[in-house]
């Protein structure tokens, strides 16, 4: 039956509960129970408890608009997850941006808003929106909050593919301030553009999704990647990582590198997956039940 499990009322009865993993808060417990009668005989409808689940907020990349997440969005909200998606004011603006401030401050907005009614947060990000999204954190975790009084907090991070940096560091600054070969930065040095983003971002798609998301994206400021990052949010947050083995844009070694380089020392939960830099495009099912195993489900 969609929805949940019929078990027969004269049978030992199973109840669904995630186990917690260390440094997470309690899991969703999936509990509630209907009675029901089906052909004369007596059932326990099982189902979620929807209002348990924590919320998700999306943050994209540089050059993508967070409709890019949908198929993923999608799928997570017919199992009962309640999200939001983050527009970074950095992709598409009228005037470029000198630094990530108004990224970080956008992001902590949503943050804000979130926890202030007591909703736990799983803040999913890619690419460059784990720069500022990490810096948006501060003092809004769980276990901040939770010893200030308050309820809410972000309870996990999931990055995708994303950038993991340490203070005092901003993106370029980690590795070395080089530009990346594919980047087509503009002479002001305030815009900067993908070159070949069909190699580099969608080498696992077909022709017809690859022109769909290279219409997609837009310029981005390129100032943003020269801000040096202020805090790290996977020190204090439990964190998984999806390694994403087809990466052209952040090879596979680089995204190894920073989890266990950068941020040695620190237990980030890995997953691997065969994808390129976008799975929420290519392999969107995989995406979305590896961010409900970081939400604390075990499936």
């Amino acid at each position: 039956m969609a929805g949940g499990h019929v078990v027969p009322s004269n049978a030992q009865i199973s109840i669904y509960m995630p186990t917690t993993r260390p440094g997470i808060p309690s899991a969703p417990a999936r509990s509630n129970l209907s009675r029901i009668r089906f052909f004369g005989q007596e059932f326990f409808l099982f189902s979620p408890d929807m209002t348990s689940l924590p919320t998700l907020l999306f943050v994209p990349g540089a050059w993508h608009s967070p409709e890019s997440y949908r198929r993923v969005v999608d799928q997570l909200e017919a199992v009962g997850y309640a999200s939001e998606l983050v527009h970074l004011p950095s992709v598409g603006p009228a005037q470029h941006l000198p630094d990530f401030s108004r990224d970080v401050a956008h992001i902590r907005d949503h943050l804000q808003r979130l926890v202030a009614v007591g909703k736990k947060v799983v803040l999913v990000v890619h690419s460059y929106g784990g720069i500022p999204a990490s810096e948006a954190v501060r003092g809004l975790d769980w276990d901040s909050r939770q010893r200030n009084g308050q309820g809410g907090g972000v309870v996990h991070l999931f990055y995708c593919c994303s950038f993991i940096v340490p203070e005092g560091k901003s993106l370029l600054g980690a590795f070395g301030g080089i530009d990346l070969p594919w980047f087509n930065i503009s002479e002001d040095r305030l815009e900067v553009t993908p070159d070949r983003p069909d190699e580099v971002f969608y080498n696992d798609m077909s022709e017809d999704d690859v022109r769909t998301a290279v219409s997609a994206l837009r310029p981005h400021s390129y100032q943003t990647y020269q801000s040096p990052c202020t805090y790290a949010a996977w020190k204090d947050v439990p964190t998984t990582y999806l390694y994403c083995a087809q990466d052209a844009a952040i090879p596979l070694a680089v995204q190894r590198m920073m989890v266990e380089e950068l941020a040695a020392g620190y237990p980030i939960r890995t997953e691997l997956t065969d994808a390129s830099h976008s799975p929420f495009y290519s392999k969107p099912t995989e995406l979305a039940l590896a961010i409900r195993r970081a939400a604390g489900e075990e499936i």
